[in-house]
């Protein structure tokens, strides 16, 4: 009779083994998946929200900067093989106390019309995290450049730390934002 009990808590125990063993074999595909699939979307650099534009007036939505325009300005461009084409910089001399400046904020031809670009200039307070938007552009079709821009307001001579933020949105009907750019330039006031 106790080897009678012996067998059956050995068979319990045996039993009870594999099911864990199941079970962790089914958490550990179940995590598989759901890794595999957090990859695959971040390779499609998209993301499912739309961002509102406040400061349309009398709608939620992004509009098309009629300022940018083709250019008779040499193209500084850093296009990557596949993507987003984004231009590259790495410094700007604005003149001091004027808040009317030059620039060459460009979406590059090789987005086709799949993506348009908005670009923002952030000045960063002495912290290096907090900063301070001193322009916003609306959405810049392929082979477009904004070459002109206001300022929230000028600046003293000196040279700032500053980023280029550009946003590139997928030209879809809910125009979607996908990854951005962050180019941490120096700006240099004179």
């Amino acid at each position: 009779m106790n080897r009678e009990c012996e067998k059956d808590g050995n068979s319990i125990k045996v039993k009870r083994l594999l099911l864990l063993i199941l079970l962790i074999l089914l958490i550990l595909t179940i995590s598989t998946v759901i890794i595999l699939f957090l990859i695959r979307i971040n390779s499609d650099n998209t993301a499912i929200v739309v961002v509102p534009n406040e400061n349309i007036s009398g709608g939620v939505g992004l509009v098309i900067d009629y300022d940018a325009k083709n250019s008779m300005l040499s193209k500084n461009d850093n296009t990557p093989e596949q993507g987003v084409a984004i231009s590259g910089y790495s410094s700007m001399t604005v003149p001091a106390n004027t808040d009317k400046i030059t620039v060459d904020f460009y979406n590059p031809e090789e987005n086709a019309e799949l993506y348009y670009l908005t670009f923002e200039l952030r000045l960063y307070n002495d912290n290096g995290q907090d900063y301070e938007v001193l322009y916003t552009s609306g959405l810049v079709e392929p082979g477009k450049h904004i070459e002109q821009i206001t300022l929230s307001h000028g600046l003293e001579k000196g040279r700032y730390d500053a980023v280029i933020h550009v946003q590139p949105y997928r030209m879809n009907e809910e125009k979607t934002l996908t990854n951005n750019a962050d180019m941490r330039i120096a700006l240099i006031v004179k």
